[in-house]
């Protein structure tokens, strides 16, 4: 049984040996009497004694444990049966969770890598295929082959056009390859051409599209974990290709002549760079880092017109400055000429322009008619 340690308040009582020898004669001294022993007895204060002293410490029994245990339990054991309804009726009345979007992840481009893999697998052997292809055409479509032709067509450059999910783990890809097909106008081979006879025939590159539904599933397999089965549903199917965007106004409304500080400051750039004609550093705004292209893929490159993004003053402020779509003639090492676009920044300092940057894409004119959209270049 529990016990329980309590000490009343006050001074720490004194033990017996120490406590003083009463004053001798005077009433109440209590005085020894003759025979006994000198010392007095410690008085009990459950008797009445001096409130000064305190008792010694007591041990006192504490009963009500185990009850209040048992209280406690009975308290758990009635909130576990009053929460079984209620949760029971949570869970039939709660409302339906909110679907959640499937995100793409590395298991999604893995998927779409594989159904594309597959489908430019059999739009080439599609093309390529004569007469004699049955198996191997068979080994990579669940579809039935049926007829082939005598010969089959040459082809280069296949890549996918599109690829997207459609449902229950199946790609529709859409492939585009380059054919050589008869110019227009030309004439066909006659019909009884024999075997092998070559067929004097212009022929010109097309470039066509082929629609592909691929099945893609994971499957786990003992050792090597989860994997990827693919399986071309159907044959390919001619489409059309994508349809051509109608281009936007481009936001160089500015003139810049090849023959200007500016000008000069883009040919010395262009032809460090990929000509390997001077030192690419001379050119650069101060922290900005543009490597030249090493070994040097073309001879010489010629500027042939510049188009800013702003206007461009004879005395320019430090951090004024134009993006700049350059126009060049690239000439090749074997002294063939080609034309390419740049898009730059340039920017002012200490009477200069300096090249700040090489961007990735064109800017596209959001200025609203009628408004003025000429300003500075971002610094």
């Amino acid at each position: 049984m529990s016990s329980l340690l309590v000490r009343r308040r006050g001074r720490k009582a004194a033990a017996p040996a120490e406590l003083p020898a009463p004053a001798g004669g005077g009433p109440g001294a209590g005085a020894a009497r003759p025979g006994t022993d000198r010392t007095a007895a410690p008085r009990s204060s459950a008797a009445g004694g001096d409130d000064g002293d305190d008792a010694p410490p007591q041990v006192v029994e504490w009963s009500n444990g185990p009850a209040l245990v048992t209280k406690a339990w009975g308290a758990l054991l009635a909130l576990a049966l009053l929460a079984g309804p209620a949760a029971l009726a949570w869970t039939f009345l709660r409302p339906d969770p909110a679907p959640v979007a499937a995100t793409s992840g590395p298991a999604d481009t893995a998927a779409q890598a594989a159904a594309n893999e597959r489908a430019v697998e059999l739009v080439e052997t599609w093309l390529r295929a004569d007469k004699d292809d049955q198996q191997l055409l068979a080994s990579l479509t669940s579809a039935p082959v049926g007829s082939l032709p005598q010969e089959g067509l040459t082809i280069r450059d296949s890549s996918i056009a599109q690829s997207e999910a459609a449902e229950d783990g199946v790609w529709s890809v859409t492939v585009g390859v380059d054919v050589a097909e008869p110019a227009p106008g030309s004439t066909p081979p006659p019909a009884g051409q024999a075997e092998g006879e070559e067929a004097d025939v212009p022929l010109v590159w097309v470039r066509r599209y082929f629609q592909v539904p691929v099945l893609v599933e994971r499957t786990e397999t003992r050792y090597s974990g989860p994997e990827l089965a693919v399986a071309a549903l159907a044959l390919p199917a001619p489409v059309p290709g994508p349809a051509a965007a109608e281009p936007p106004d481009l936001d160089y409304p500015e003139t810049i002549s090849p023959t200007s500080e500016a000008g000069q400051s883009v040919s010395g750039f262009l032809a460090a760079m990929v000509a390997g004609d001077g030192e690419i550093s001379r050119y650069l705004r101060p922290g900005t880092t543009i490597s030249a292209i090493v070994p040097a893929p073309y001879a010489g490159v010629a500027v042939t017109g510049i188009k800013g993004s702003h206007e461009l003053s004879e005395s320019p402020a430090d951090g004024d400055g134009t993006h700049a779509l350059t126009t060049v003639e690239l000439t090749r090492l074997d002294g063939q000429k080609t034309t390419s676009q740049y898009v730059l920044t340039l920017v002012a300092r200490d009477g200069r322009w300096e090249v700040a940057g090489v961007e990735p894409a064109v800017r596209i004119d959001t200025t609203p008619t009628g408004t003025n959209g000429s300003g500075t270049a971002g610094r």
